[in-house]
């Protein structure tokens, strides 16, 4: 069969009612995702579902296990031709934070969600947007009987859920507005922070990621991601509903991508909130381009990411692409560099992943001490809040995000974390700021 296989399926009905299929799993452009540009391209989302296989780890030995099983299920490349620069088929799913944790081996809080899961889907679908349009995509050329078999489970879910239209409505889910409450007051953030600079005055890390959670005991793993998607347009939004949890993220980070032996990492550090008017937006703007603060912070997680990705990479391959670029997402304005590498052909792209695992960006340097001071003060697990979702394709390309601004939402309640860097000349009224400006807008998003 064809790899391609246009459809007359409406994107937009597809994405509204994607959260009633078969464990699906959502990638969402964003139009914000020409990077470095002032142009936007069209979003373009790919949705799997319906899974053929299921690695899950809900401890320390279970994710032994499970990083076997993906090695062993990954070791080939280039099982399926490629088409484009997106996911098409392979293993989707994510490592939390705790994963990371539990690597590292530093002692764990108890964590009620896994440390990691992976679907492998052979089939996703491509979503046009713009021209509400969708195709199949079929790499592994599996039979017609197979390909008709899986889009006849999505054509039932749209029409038990919902017509096939671009309305406002739909099923009998309304979004609701959640609830929710920060787990710790200022005060206590600021005690926190306080600990946090003596670690760094004693030379222990000269910068540690303190971050907090916000709760609600609404249950939204029912809740589709399409509004939160569309308000944000995050070049590396996801989504992924298992048994276990939905997780909900329109992170703008990527943390490494893989190309046959190409690798990329994107760290964010440095932040400032959208302007209310258009001239005071462009201050902002150029205020964070030009704050040594904001600039010393990124190039210490630039030197931490240099040094990560060099533990995978050919010798003298690691090489500074762009340092302190500046982009614009729908809240706030990031100052982000950009780090490629070589990979020697005879390590794997899982190995190449956990070798930097989790992304510097959200844990401070040098990495390990900040990790254990990050345990030490911080609320509780971070579950998959500053993990890491992406997949491993059958066509040899691997791409993964840091998973800020996101949502984690399991039957009890969801939680969104906020955080950020803090160096010496930090102060606690401005982080405890920024962390509001990061994830306000999410908090205002109805579900």
């Amino acid at each position: 069969m064809s790899t391609l296989i246009e459809t007359s399926l409406s994107a937009r009905a597809i994405l509204k009612h994607c959260h009633h299929l078969n464990s699906p799993a959502l990638l969402y452009s964003g139009t914000s995702g020409a990077r470095h540009s002032d142009q936007l391209s069209p979003a373009v989302a790919v949705l799997a579902f319906e899974p053929e296989q299921t690695l899950k780890a809900e401890n320390s030995e279970e994710l032994t296990e499970l990083l076997r099983s993906l090695e062993s299920h990954t070791e080939q490349s280039n099982l399926a031709s490629r088409n484009g620069n997106r996911f098409q088929s392979g293993w989707l799913g994510y490592f939390s934070y705790d994963a990371g944790v539990a690597l590292a081996q530093i002692e764990q809080f108890s964590c009620d969600t896994p440390l990691a899961e992976f679907h492998y889907y052979p089939f996703s679908m491509e979503l046009d947007l713009a021209a509400d349009s969708c195709a199949i995509l079929n790499p592994l050329n599996r039979s017609k009987t197979q390909v008709e078999a899986w889009l006849a489970k999505l054509e039932a879910c749209i029409t038990a859920t919902g017509s096939n239209d671009d309305s406002n409505t739909d099923d009998k889910t309304s979004p609701i507005q959640p609830d929710w409450q920060p787990g710790w007051s200022k005060d206590t953030y600021v005690d926190a922070f306080d600990r946090v600079k003596q670690y760094l005055l004693s030379g222990d890390a000269y910068q540690v990621n303190l971050t907090m959670p916000f709760h609600c005991s609404d249950d939204l793993t029912l809740s589709n991601p399409l509004n939160l998607l569309e308000r944000f347009n995050a070049p590396f939004s996801c989504y992924f509903k298992t048994d276990a949890l939905t997780l909900f993220s329109v992170t703008p980070e990527r943390f490494i991508r893989i190309d046959d032996t190409r690798m990329t990492t994107s760290p964010i550090k440095g932040t400032i909130p959208r302007g209310q008017t258009e001239a005071e937006d462009r201050a902002n703007k150029e205020w964070l381009k030009n704050s040594q603060k904001n600039q010393a912070e990124n190039l210490m997680i630039v030197d931490l990411l240099r040094n990560d990705l060099g533990r995978s990479a050919q010798t003298g391959s690691v090489n500074v692409t762009r340092l302190f670029d500046i982009e614009s997402h729908a809240n706030v304005h990031h100052m982000v560099s950009t780090i490629e590498a070589q990979k020697p052909v005879t390590m794997s792209h899982l190995e190449a992943i956990l070798n930097a695992f989790p992304g510097g960006s959200i844990t401070g340097a040098p990495k390990k001490r900040a990790m254990e001071i990050i345990q030490e003060l911080e609320y509780g697990p971070r579950s998959l809040y500053c993990g890491s979702f992406g997949y491993f394709d059958d066509s040899g390309l691997t791409d993964f995000n840091i998973l800020i601004r996101s949502i984690i939402a399991t039957p009890n309640g969801a939680v969104c974390w906020g955080g950020g860097g803090l160096v010496m000349d930090s102060t606690a009224d401005s982080e405890h700021t920024e962390i509001h400006d990061k994830v306000d807008r999410i908090l205002q998003t109805p579900l």
